[in-house]
């Protein structure tokens, strides 16, 4: 069978084709992450507030069977965060997280990093008794972690949140404020935004809580209360998915791209940990680790973030750190993304398929850009293709010669031509 022939009968089952793949080739480095390096958690998929720019388009109606983690399942998540050694702990996403707030609180008491920061819309704070009541609990219950990890408690603060169908309204932000202000706890407070909207939301929040405004580079500032106390607010690129791809394209014209926003910080070797930054900009200094991003999202399915076809997610149930690693560097896909990064993957794409390239990078969200570029089963395959013989050309793969596909493997993936090919194969079976 010819390299063309065996190509025309692989993208017939992609998906069948890949796994064939997957269980051929493999992988002879070394240097599989044996620790993490940012581990994000989404305690839900529900939020209250229901803004109309939510990549995740949350609200309070169940989306999935499964919309969050029992106790049991939390007290082995947090075994497993522990076990990761990661740098850094984000409580975000997905949904709203005070929507479980005893599930922080137990992440609070438990968990063995040396930070953690907890993202929120902030609509608990409606009221200054009960923000001071949940402020107090959080503190109490971080002072029972004898590991003492320094925590960043930071608000969702755009015109989104403030005009959602259930706003948070700048006063709420003003009681959270005024009650860490008062209460001292040991944790700090922050906020976090949209790029068109600095110079307006910004100004507001300070004129709200009797405070000044400072510039501290490109994305941050800082809000400097009357005692000296500095709030930091990180301004984020605007992003079309989720809820937001029923806006308006020029909404864009606001905000850098998240290629411009990235590329400050993409010139070290490890690139994938760098689709973190914005989690990290706040501090207006970033550096590579060696580690690997890790999401866990509220149905038990996690993933390397931004390191992770769609189709090698796991479901969490008792893997220890080293075994999920394994499972997920088995692809080659992810070794790419390690090695050479996520826009290397957009360029592939853009050759094999463009129209999903376009749609994937127009969404302007690096959280979503890896599964978008990658959800057809075509160009799944073609870039394993091609991530596999890059792996080989490089000396860190072979191929198990006991494999079916093997003698057809070796033979395709030492094709000099083999994205031409790809290409080829991806439009001749769709023809």
């Amino acid at each position: 069978m010819s390299t063309a022939e065996y190509l025309v009968a692989l993208f017939s089952d992609a998906s069948q084709s890949r796994a064939q793949i997957l269980d051929a080739v493999r992988h002879t480095r070394d240097d599989v992450p044996d620790r993490g390096s940012s581990f994000f958690i989404h305690l839900s998929e529900l939020c209250p507030v229901a803004c109309l720019h939510c990549m995740y388009s949350s609200d309070l109606n169940r989306k999935t069977a499964k919309d969050s983690l029992s106790p049991a399942e939390l007290e082995a998540t947090i075994d497993f965060i522990n076990s990761s050694r990661s740098e850094k702990l984000n409580i975000t996403g997905g949904g709203e997280p005070f929507v479980k707030f005893p599930s922080i609180l137990r992440l609070l008491e438990r968990v063995d990093v040396p930070r953690v920061e907890i993202v929120s819309a902030g609509h608990w704070g409606r009221s200054p008794l009960r923000a001071r009541q949940l402020l107090e609990r959080m503190d109490e219950a971080l002072g029972r972690n004898p590991h003492k990890p320094d925590v960043l408690l930071r608000l969702s603060i755009d015109r989104y949140h403030i005009e959602a169908p259930r706003p948070v309204r700048l006063e709420y932000y003003g009681n959270i404020a005024r009650a860490w202000q008062q209460l001292k706890p040991a944790f700090d407070l922050g906020f976090r935004s949209i790029q068109p909207d600095r110079g307006s939301v910004d100004r507001a929040l300070a004129a709200q809580i009797g405070a000044e405004l400072q510039a501290v580079d490109d994305w941050n500032s800082r809000i400097l209360l009357p005692d000296g106390a500095s709030l930091p607010i990180t301004f984020n690129v605007f992003r079309l998915s989720g809820k937001a791809a029923e806006l308006r394209d020029d909404l864009l014209d606001g905000t850098l791209t998240i290629r411009e926003y990235y590329a400050p910080f993409e010139t070290g070797p490890q690139r994938l940990t760098l689709a973190t930054t914005v989690n990290d900009a706040i501090r207006g200094t970033y550096a590579a680790s060696p580690g690997a991003a890790v999401t866990l999202n509220s149905d038990g399915t996690f993933w390397i973030f931004a390191g992770t076809a769609p189709d090698r997610r796991l479901l969490f149930d008792g893997q220890t750190f080293d075994e999920a690693m394994a499972h997920f560097f088995a692809d080659p896909i992810t070794h790419l993304l390690v090695d050479e990064g996520i826009w290397e993957l957009a360029g592939l794409v853009a050759s094999l398929d463009p129209a999903t390239h376009d749609a994937a990078v127009a969404k302007n969200d690096v959280a979503s850009l890896v599964e978008d570029l990658l959800a057809p089963d075509d160009v799944r395959l073609a870039v394993t293709l091609l991530a596999a013989q890059r792996m080989l050309r490089d000396g860190k793969a072979d191929i198990d010669e006991r494999a079916a596909v093997s003698a057809d493997l070796a033979a395709a993936v030492g094709a000099p031509d083999l994205l031409t090919a790809c290409t080829a194969a991806i439009a001749g079976s769709r023809a």
